[in-house]
């Protein structure tokens, strides 16, 4: 979860999921983000990866990185 508090009071907060979707043989996952501004969604992803991925550190790492890249993407607003 990420949150930021400008001055103006409004909350910007970020929330990140994922999982393998039921498909453990091929382990492919879902990736789920969704950004929320002053109650109102303002940004969200759900997609399949086509990478392959051998531990949950990976999916982890890549979750993050998503959301992180949307986040800095937002700031510039």
């Amino acid at each position: 979860m990420f949150e930021k508090d400008s001055t103006s009071k409004q909350k910007y907060i970020g929330y990140v999921d994922y999982n393998y979707a039921g498909d453990l043989d091929k382990h492919q996952f879902t990736i789920r983000y969704v950004f929320i501004l002053s109650r109102a969604l303002v940004s969200w992803l759900s997609i399949l990866q086509s990478i392959v991925t051998l531990s949950i550190a990976e999916i982890e790492y890549m979750a993050m990185t998503e959301a992180i890249k949307e986040a800095i993407w937002f700031q510039a607003f």
